[in-house]
């Protein structure tokens, strides 16, 4: 059978929770092992690479300004306008799932503007932003744009966001 990307996405996330509730219900090291051994994986410290020809940077919040004044922005910093996705329209930020972002491989970094407090599928966790902050193993690297001391996606703010980014680090 074929499976749309979107099925996929919903299976890697059925895997993600069960292989989560094995880690956290193994009681020692060795019980953190087997569920190593079961998955194939290994520890190793550091950040994962990141592959600037697959990944993706989020720009999450309202704009400030044009997008086209972001994608020039960014051009400038030689990261091409494929490289970024765009969530930028509020009222559609209301309704985002933001299970998506959790363990998604497709964006190496998210940067973070202005966003409405509560969206689709945050339980009793406050804000996208406190979550990520809370469990940042578990999202692509944050970097939060503001200006004046709130959050803002101006230019300004989101050339220096995007120039912390891992995939701006990876291409220097």
């Amino acid at each position: 059978m074929p499976y749309t990307l979107a099925q996929k996405s919903r299976i890697l996330q059925k895997i993600i929770a069960k292989a989560n509730a094995l880690l956290l219900a193994a009681e020692d090291d060795a019980a953190v092992d087997e569920v190593m051994r079961t998955f194939g994986v290994s520890f190793e410290e550091g950040a994962m690479p990141v592959d600037p020809q697959r990944s993706k940077i989020l720009v999450f919040g309202a704009l400030a300004g044009s997008l086209k004044d972001y994608q020039l922005a960014a051009k400038k910093l030689g990261i091409p306008s494929e490289n970024i996705v765009f969530e930028s329209d509020y009222e559609r930020l209301h309704n985002y799932d933001t299970a998506r972002l959790r363990f998604n491989s497709d964006f190496s970094d998210i940067v973070f503007g202005p966003v409405p407090h509560k969206q689709e599928n945050m339980g009793n966790t406050s804000s996208l932003l406190a979550e990520i902050k809370r469990c940042p193993n578990e999202y692509p690297r944050l970097t939060v744009a503001s200006a004046n001391g709130t959050l803002k996606l101006t230019i300004t703010s989101f050339r220096n966001a995007l120039s912390q980014t891992r995939y701006f680090e990876s291409k220097a």
